[in-house]
């Protein structure tokens, strides 16, 4: 391994006690079984509409999950078809996910159970998967790429991958929370103090959205120590080392300024180039609002360019040999779209959001250095951005597949 191996096996060791302690991924298995099946219903729409990859593609698939925790995201995958086998390292956590197979699917000897770390996950039979999923674990080792390449590996040719992390610029406000946690505390029930009192909205927030307990969200995001979170140059890179292709993403990345024909020879592939992901990354890093509130919000001034870019193209569409058109009026339009164009500058709201964020951030991070909590907690409650609803988005899901010979 090119990372120290006594560094992968102390961090190893640390992320094991602290969810030893509290585990990160229980949902709904200490939960009523409507629970599970709403749980479900949300995890059918995310890997079909989201995802793009829905649950029949599953079907007698082979699938390995590396850190499958509890196992109550593979347990779904298993019932949409798939034989797992579930690699985790906390024995904790393999013991319910084995109860959550037991109860929840109708095939529980079909699918297997290995206490191992991805590290020292070392089968000797060379066997590849149809599908690999590993989503919310790389950040927590000492060697994410490494462990990247170990897991892309087991991918068969025309197998996909599903990996997720929490992403380096969505991110971004988590770690300036964690900056002020580790100042004002060292334990993990004095973190957990710090991080309730500092941070309470953010964790009422994720509550009500995700299925866990308090303790459980502050450990996950504040307590544990190895967060090495990629970027999506770098999700790109690995995957490009690894001889895999982006599939799909989620939140999706690219910017719509792609046109060529599916006939398009040669092939372009967009995640290939430098920085493919920045502008949504900087979306993801000031996400404060719901997306159902922001995106309107932020579109609202394109309304007068796609008026007059709709009245211009609708007048020439459908031409043929009989259609009649007027200079005079085709002029009109055109010079209409052509005024309107000043609205495409729709940046500037992102830009002025960025600006405050960074003068709040930096205003943040000189409160923490005095060491007065309280005034570190009164800054937060009067920001505009910074800590403000989703302080950020954290996690990024990306969807790769191994080709079985390059399109040219």
């Amino acid at each position: 391994m090119s990372k120290n191996i006594n560094s992968i096996k102390k961090v190893e060791g640390e992320t094991l006690k602290t969810f030893q302690e509290e585990l990160p991924s229980q949902y709904f298995s200490h939960k009523s079984e409507s629970e599970y099946r709403d749980y479900v219903k949300n995890a059918e729409f995310v890997y079909r509409e989201l995802f793009k990859f829905p649950p029949q593609m599953f079907r007698g698939a082979e699938l390995i999950d590396f850190g499958a925790g509890t196992g109550e995201n593979t347990v779904y995958l298993a019932n949409w078809g798939a034989k797992c086998t579930l690699v985790e390292m906390n024995p904790l956590a393999q013991n319910i996910s084995k109860e959550v197979f037991k109860k929840y699917t109708k095939n529980f000897d079909d699918h297997k159970f290995i206490l191992s770390s991805i590290f020292d996950y070392n089968p000797t039979d060379g066997k590849q998967y149809d599908i690999v999923h590993c989503r919310g674990v790389l950040s927590h080792t000492a060697a994410n790429e490494v462990a990247f390449s170990k897991i892309a590996k087991l991918v068969k040719p025309g197998g996909f991958l599903i990996f997720g992390d929490p992403n380096k610029a969505g991110g971004f406000q988590n770690m300036l929370q964690r900056f002020a946690v580790y100042h004002f505390a060292s334990t993990p029930d004095e973190m957990a103090d710090v991080s309730e009192f500092l941070f309470k909205e953010d964790i009422d927030r994720s509550v009500k959205f995700i299925p866990r307990t308090r303790r459980a969200i502050i450990f996950d995001r504040w307590v544990i120590q190895s967060q090495d979170d990629p970027s999506v140059t770098e999700v790109m890179s690995w995957m490009s080392n690894n001889g895999l292709r982006s599939y799909s993403a989620y939140p999706s990345f690219m910017l719509p300024l792609l046109g060529d024909s599916a006939h398009h020879k040669p092939k372009f592939d967009p995640t290939l180039i430098s920085n493919p992901g920045v502008l949504a990354e900087l979306v993801w890093m000031l996400q404060t609002d719901s997306d159902s509130e922001a995106f309107p919000k932020f579109t609202s001034g394109l309304n007068p360019f796609a008026t007059a870019f709709a009245n211009l193209t609708s007048y020439v569409a459908n031409l043929n040999k009989n259609t009649k058109i007027d200079a005079g009026r085709f002029q009109e339009l055109s010079q209409a779209l052509a005024e309107s164009s000043e609205s495409l500058d729709f940046f500037q709201p992102l830009r002025d959001k960025l600006l405050q964020a960074l003068k709040e951030a930096d205003e943040f991070v000189g409160l923490v250095e005095e060491s007065d909590l309280k005034n570190v907690r009164n800054f937060i409650e009067n920001t505009k951005v910074l800590f403000r609803g989703a302080c950020g988005v954290r996690h990024a899901d990306f969807i790769a597949y191994k080709p079985t010979e390059d399109i040219k």
